[in-house]
């Protein structure tokens, strides 16, 4: 007789945790009501933060890099809107468009929540030559009285190289308005309200609020006959958040109905057998809601997919436990009974798979990008919070239904066509366990070779529909009017006023030539050097020839007192207060994170051959945090993949006592892990920051049949002494509810498909592959290993001389 192990244990211990569940049904089902009641009201302090700081730790160094610029230049974000003047005679010069760009210049900075300032042709500082100085202007101070004054303006504001195809197209058929906002979405809650006493709905909050109130001026009657094109970041931002929201009440919606219809197939019309496991997901939701209210976390595009991944893995879950039941019901007639046999042979594997699922989703809490970290932790819990109430739940809403005759009982839980199938794959496997492990090993060969495809990268824009508004816009924008991506680089010295000093500035003319000349990416820089050589021109009655860093560090100094005491005060844009910093910032294509960091590379090695002698120099701002990304991307599918293997391969060897079958249990899983990855190379996809989740979360979610299957599968093997009759023996048990979850999970995660954002579609689709291929594993692959290597033990010999 086996000594009595952890598993026996645990058996007895859930055994009794039924009955005291079964026993104190309303008080279980009060206690559930209590946290319900309490995870709401933390979720209520949750909102949706989809910034680069639902993506970075304050202590990253990028991260800091970043804010630390913030702390000078304020927020870089910004909402960009592109005019077509193409209709107008004289183009963006119009003098009727342009009263009215004047007029919507003023509103927007007037009525735009969160604005820190409006550019546009109609206000932004022209520098003229004036005696022996200098004159700003600026349209709206002196505004044209007719056409022929403002093409007159119109003559000199195209002189002005920093706002050629920046506010003005280079053929006068396009104009720009830059709104630059004060805040950012990486701002602590409370100042980012539009109204303090409305709550922290989306419309309430930056970015959606300043979104809305664009939108809404723009639209105005007097502005109808200006064709606008709106984006950047607050346009981006918001639509995102938006969608992404949608997609989630989409997505889980559509799993709560897959499922409840799979569910009252499977059961055959049971209530009980669908409404516990829906109320069991639910709850979990919640709860998982509540806890990021409790630890302060904001809710990001990783959550969206939370609520589908535990309708799925929920579910699938009570199955096992449902399906359980309904067979002791219908040969005890007894509920106390059958749910105390029920948990005392299900209990334990459940808890089992509940740990591994949870370890694949924390394995990925070492990831240094925040919100893969959080959601690691956040899903982790969530799903041992799913099997808490599978074995307390769910026996409340077991206690009820209808008495049964037993004839009607095995009736509604027999499937001779189901039972029928899976011993016809329990004989196939026993008949060709050989030919089976060589199919699979060639299969995994494919699939190497599509892993060393994979290419890790990362397009904010491309996450969005192609048929969606805002990438149709932005993308029209960023082919017309100098790029909607960004980069911006941070020269540093050691001391005040040392920007002051024209070899400083040479050396930050230098970086920029040679920015530029990384066209077409890189469509138009800006810099104190551009602003410089431009007041060094107007000094000099416009004089192309002047248009050059000034000679000396005192006219550097003589030139800025004279610009700021003119009224000029653009040049806080570029450099710090103390002069003591000065930034570059660069607009380009919008592309993908893999060209950035080419170009990226490319500088790098410039100034490994031409370094810099008086600053030092960083790349800051959204570009680069995207770039910095990527390589978290590689960092975390590595690590991630690694851990969960280790960590589970111990709790396998630790569950079955035998490293041997520890070994052997994983292959199957990571089977799921590597033929997805290897998809993904293979139809060249790139690998995202949500795609990364895939591998990890497929080697937790696959475990889960092969304990329920290998258990039952040893269990089997203990009575029988025997590997073919064991086989299927546990086939004919356990295979039904295997294939029913497995169909939920496929079902349920399919939904995702459905997302708006290709991230969340991808992951679905992802999912579903995975699920599939690790019931193929499970079914075909794991019984194989374990005929060819019987690594439960020789077989009784009796058995083993009749099957010789």
């Amino acid at each position: 007789m086996p000594k009595p192990n952890v598993v026996f244990f645990l058996n007895q211990f859930f055994a009794q945790v039924g009955l005291w569940s079964l026993k104190n049904r309303w008080l279980v089902f009060s206690a559930c009501l209590l946290v319900l009641a309490g995870s709401v009201y933390f979720a209520s302090k949750v909102r949706m933060n989809n910034s680069f700081d639902a993506y970075f730790n304050e202590d990253d160094v990028s991260y800091s890099a970043y804010l630390k610029y913030r702390k000078d230049f304020g927020s870089d974000e910004i909402a960009f809107v592109l005019y077509d003047a193409s209709d107008f005679e004289h183009g963006v010069f119009n003098l009727a468009l342009m009263q009215k760009i004047a007029l919507l210049s003023a509103r927007l900075e007037n009525e735009l929540p969160f604005v820190k300032e409006v550019k546009s042709i109609a206000n932004v500082e022209v520098l003229l030559p004036f005696e022996d100085g200098i004159e700003i202007i600026k349209l709206t101070e002196d505004f044209p009285q007719d056409q022929q004054g403002l093409l007159d303006f119109a003559e000199k504001f195209m002189t002005k190289k920093m706002y050629i195809d920046g506010f003005v197209s280079s053929d006068r058929n396009f104009g720009a308005i830059q709104i630059d906002m004060a805040k950012s979405s990486v701002d602590p809650l409370e100042e980012i309200r539009l109204d303090p006493t409305a709550g922290d709905t989306l419309n309430n909050l930056y970015p959606q609020a300043s979104d809305i109130v664009l939108n809404r001026i723009l639209e105005e009657t007097q502005f109808q006959d200006i064709p606008f094109y709106v984006s950047g970041d607050v346009p981006l931002n918001s639509a995102f958040n938006n969608i992404a929201m949608a997609d989630m009440a989409l997505t889980m919606s559509l799993a709560f109905i897959i499922v409840t219809l799979l569910l009252l197939f499977f059961f055959k019309g049971s209530i009980v057998g669908s409404v516990g496991p829906l109320a069991v997901v639910i709850l979990s939701i919640v709860i998982t809601l509540g806890f990021l209210g409790v630890l302060g976390w904001d809710m990001d595009l990783m959550f969206s997919l939370v609520p589908t991944l535990l309708i799925a893995i929920g579910v699938a879950q009570s199955v096992h436990i449902i399906s359980e039941f309904r067979i002791h019901y219908a040969l005890t007639q007894n509920r106390a009974l059958a749910i105390q046999e029920t948990l005392h042979l299900v209990g334990a594997p459940c808890l089992l798979t509940s740990l591994t699922t949870a370890a694949g989703f924390l394995a990925m809490s070492i990831s240094p990008i925040k919100t893969i970290s959080h959601m690691a932790i956040y899903t982790g819990l969530a799903v041992l919070a799913a099997f808490f109430l599978s074995i307390t739940l769910l026996t409340f809403f077991l206690s009820f239904g209808k008495n049964k005759s037993g004839q009607q009982l095995v009736k509604n839980n027999s499937n001779p066509l189901l039972e029928k199938i899976l011993i016809g794959i329990a004989r196939f496997t026993i008949r060709y366990p050989k030919r089976i492990l060589v199919i699979a090993f060639l299969v995994f060969a494919v699939a190497g070779a599509g892993i060393s495809k994979v290419v890790v990268d990362s397009n904010f824009l491309l996450d969005f529909d192609k048929n969606e508004p805002i990438r149709i816009t932005t993308e029209y924008i960023d082919n017309t009017m100098g790029g909607m991506g960004s980069l911006v680089y941070l020269f540093e010295t050691e001391e005040p006023d040392a920007i002051k000093n024209p070899e400083v500035l040479k050396e930050i003319e230098r970086f920029q030539d040679y920015l530029n000349s990384k066209t077409p990416l890189v469509q138009k820089t800006y810099s104190i050097v551009d602003l410089l050589k431009d007041i060094n021109q107007s000094f000099h009655n416009d004089d192309p020839a002047y248009y050059q860093i000034p000679e000396s560090r005192d006219l550097v100094a003589q030139y800025l007192l004279v610009y700021e005491l003119s009224g000029g005060d653009e040049i806080s844009n570029f450099i710090s207060s103390d002069y003591a910093r000065a930034t570059i910032e660069v607009r380009t294509q919008l592309a993908a994170s893999s060209a950035m960091a080419s170009l990226q590379n490319e500088l790098d090695a410039y100034l490994s051959t031409q370094p810099l002698q008086h600053s030092t120099l960083q790349a800051t701002g959204m570009g680069a945090l995207w770039i910095q990304l990527m390589d978290y991307i590689t960092e975390s599918q590595l690590k991630g993949v690694a851990l969960a293997f280790v960590v589970i391969a111990l709790l396998m060897c630790f569950i079955f006592r035998s490293v041997p079958v520890g070994l052997i249990s994983m292959i199957p899983n990571v089977a799921p892990a590597l033929l997805t990855v290897g998809f993904i190379g293979w139809i060249g996809v790139h690998l995202d920051y949500t795609k990364l989740l895939v591998a990890p979360i497929a080697i937790g979610i696959a475990v889960d049949d092969t304990i329920h299957l290998l258990t039952r599968y040893h269990n089997e093997f203990v009575k029988r002494r025997n590997y073919e009759e064991a086989l299927i023996a546990a086939m004919s048990n356990v295979g039904r509810a295997l294939l029913i979850t497995s169909i939920i999970l496929i079902l349920g995660f399919s939904m995702l498909g459905f997302a708006t954002l290709e991230s969340q579609a991808w992951f679905g689709i992802l999912l579903t592959l995975t699920v599939l291929v690790a019931l193929i594993a499970d079914f075909f692959v794991m019984p194989a290993l374990i005929l060819v290597f019987k690594p439960f033990g020789p077989e009784h010999p009796k058995t083993a001389a009749a099957n010789a």
